[in-house]
């Protein structure tokens, strides 16, 4: 069980700092290493990070929300989304 959570914690850090994709060699050997039992964590991990590069790639560059034609409050939500 330690190992788990020193995998996951590891993962977590890692997917922070890289912007969150999805690490298939690691994904690869755990799948191996656990005779398929992590292929349905696999999957599902990069189903969701499909998702989420879809949809970062439909989101307005919120660095340059100044130059937005919008009101102060919908500017303020964008912010707070944006964090």
């Amino acid at each position: 069980m330690y190992a788990i959570g020193t995998i996951k914690a590891w993962a977590a850090t890692r997917a922070a700092r890289n912007g969150g994709e999805v690490n298939h060699s690691i994904h690869a050997v755990l799948t191996i290493a656990t005779l398929g039992l992590w292929l349905p964590v696999w999957t599902v991990a990069a189903i969701r990070e499909t998702n989420r590069a879809k949809m970062r790639s439909s989101l307005v560059d919120l660095r340059h929300i100044e130059r937005l034609e919008i009101s102060p409050e919908y500017r303020r939500q964008l912010a707070r989304m944006s964090r």
